[in-house]
């Protein structure tokens, strides 16, 4: 974590303004310390670490450059995929794969599909995961795009829907709600927003 703390300080304090610079430090700085190179990510969480401890001041330019695929937040909002548990579809479509313990029309090894068996398809678990996932390669989730994935959606009993939706205010709020319509109102001012 040393080495980590003190790659973060050299790269501000050689004012690295661009990928290549980055690219070269990242480098050079492996072969001076005869380890692996450091991940934007590991780099990422160590400047939030020495910023939130205050032993660094906040650099946006070295923020923006370790920010893995910058596309994600470029529009300020990021999208989080939340799968439903599996649940019987009335349709036979020939395409439509089939995998038990999952959904129709989805398959293990798609990130939002791990996230969901990790979680147990517990939805406010994979929000909280996701945006957590999120901010640690640096992007903002203030505003959240939720897309619900996962079987047909018109099929679950509305029971279970407005459960699940709940769930991912409440992840998004940080804290339980009575209902559904008092989580939407929570969620009007929070850190995470549903848009």
């Amino acid at each position: 974590m040393k080495i980590l703390e003190n790659t973060i300080k050299e790269l501000i304090k050689d004012g690295i303004k661009n990928p290549e610079d980055l690219a070269f430090f990242k480098r050079k700085t492996a072969k001076k310390y005869a380890l692996p190179m450091f991940s934007n990510s590991e780099l990422l969480k160590a400047y939030h670490n020495l910023a939130k401890l205050k032993k660094i001041r906040t650099d946006k330019n070295l923020e923006n450059l370790l920010k893995i695929r910058k596309i994600r937040s470029l529009s300020g909002i990021v999208i989080v995929s939340v799968l439903t548990k599996p649940y019987p579809c009335p349709g036979n479509c020939l395409y439509c794969p089939t995998q038990k313990s999952l959904p129709k029309s989805y398959i293990d090894g798609e990130p939002a599909v791990m996230r969901a068996i990790v979680n147990k398809f517990d939805p406010y678990l994979q929000v909280k995961m996701r945006i957590k996932a999120l901010e640690n390669i640096g992007h903002s989730a203030d505003k959240v795009d939720l897309r619900i994935i996962g079987g047909t959606w018109s099929f679950y009993p509305k029971k279970y829907q407005s459960w699940f939706i709940k769930r991912c205010f409440e992840a998004c709020n940080q804290k339980k709600s009575k209902s559904l319509e008092d989580a939407k109102n929570v969620n009007e001012g929070t850190k995470y927003r549903l848009v």
